[in-house]
């Protein structure tokens, strides 16, 4: 007679992404907590929170008395020391390409007793990353338009996708052309002069840091840029460009469309 397995009751999700992957599985009502940063879908800004993402409160966190804490590798790792020494289970993911987001779905699934749903959920987003794959196959790679992704900005120099970050690989999939690639770094800071020598097509950004890239379009120093000069820089929201969830395909999508077709992003 088989033993009947005991699954996690008690999950305190320390990321917006896991947040999201644990409520697309239908596993709410086993969330005892979730960060500030967490808000979809629209009803996790309900749930108890253990403070900021990359700083969790851990005395609220430990008064939660979870049985699962969920976290991200890079942000986390210190974090864990300190909870499974408390006694806590703690398991942190890290992914960095579309195809690595969606197996912490299926790692998720069959972690917390959910397999068939995380099954369906990763085919079902597989599915739209093939039907784009194959559009974006037809491109020839020298008309595969050129993009960068800034993350911050101060005092000219600034934080781009690099080739070891999700974000590099969402452009890849969305069929640009990373002007970042000779950097093999997660998210490397560079010059505005490095950004003038690569001169991508398109730049684009998040709702975060529209507010730390105020009017860049009317910076004189910028003007030079050939995205500028084109109007193709744009502004995404932070939910989809900054999260490994679910909806990182529709970023690729979305990414896709701007590139390739219409859009319906905020455009600077």
């Amino acid at each position: 007679m088989s033993e009947t397995k005991i699954y996690p009751k008690r999950i305190i999700s320390l990321t917006p992404s896991l947040t999201e992957i644990l409520f697309a599985l239908e596993l709410g009502h086993r969330v005892v907590g979730v960060t500030d940063s967490c808000d979809y879908p629209a009803e996790v800004k309900d749930w108890p929170h253990v403070a900021c993402w990359f700083d969790p409160d851990l005395e609220k966190l430990f008064s939660l008395k979870p049985d699962l804490v969920l976290g991200l590798q890079t942000a986390h790792s210190l974090f864990k020391l300190k909870l499974e020494s408390g006694g806590l289970r703690v398991i942190l993911v890290n992914p960095v390409t579309v195809d690595e987001a969606i197996n912490d779905i299926n790692r998720l699934g069959k972690l917390l007793g959910e397999q068939k749903k995380a099954e369906v959920l990763a085919a079902n987003l597989q599915a739209r990353l093939a039907s784009l794959d194959a559009k974006v196959s037809t491109i020839a790679q020298e008309n595969r338009i050129t993009v960068t992704r800034i993350l911050d900005l101060e005092d000219n120099r600034f934080h781009v996708a690099g080739p070891l970050s999700f974000q590099y690989d969402v452009i890849s999939r969305a069929g640009g052309q990373n002007v970042t690639c000779s950097i093999q770094e997660a998210y490397p800071k560079i010059t505005l002069t490095r950004l003038r020598q690569w001169d991508p097509e398109i730049i684009f950004s998040c709702g975060f840091d529209l507010n730390a890239i105020p009017g860049i379009t009317n910076k004189p120093e910028w003007q030079s840029l050939r995205a500028v000069r084109s109007g193709k820089v744009f502004v995404f929201d932070c939910a989809l460009t900054c999260r490994t969830g679910p909806r990182i395909v529709d970023m690729v999508e979305k990414l896709f469309n701007t590139l390739y077709g219409g859009c319906d992003q905020h455009q600077l």
